[in-house]
């Protein structure tokens, strides 16, 4: 399965499971993706390790499920709530934090205004 196929299937779940709409159901599937690239190389861990097939299960396999397990008010509180019980902020160069959704501004789906605290 493609990162498109994967996005498109993720962001319909999402879509259903937090009744939220399409872009910003989006803006989740968009962020997970950089949590593998730059700014972001020790966030998974090292390819085959403990680590790496945990987030890959819990961000990319079933990301819907994983923040369903999470407290919070909004699909955002539960994004924030994952990345402090995986650790990913501390382990990131960039920021992993989802800023509210009423805060969220950017002109362009790619960005998903991100932060390395919590508000």
């Amino acid at each position: 399965m493609g990162a498109s196929d994967w996005a498109g299937r993720m962001c319909m779940r999402l879509e259903e499971e937090f009744d939220i709409s399409e872009d910003r159901a989006l803006r989740i599937t968009t962020l997970v993706r950089p949590l593998r690239g730059e700014g972001y190389e020790d966030v998974f861990g090292e390819y085959g390790s403990e680590r790496h097939q945990k987030l890959q299960e819990q961000l990319i396999d079933e990301l819907d499920k994983s923040l369903l397990e999470q407290s919070g008010n909004t699909i955002e509180e539960r994004w924030n709530n994952l990345m402090d019980e995986l650790d990913c902020q501390s382990r990131a160069d960039n920021g992993v934090y989802l800023i509210p959704w009423s805060e969220h501004e950017a002109d362009d789906w790619q960005n998903p205004c991100v932060t390395s605290s919590r508000s």
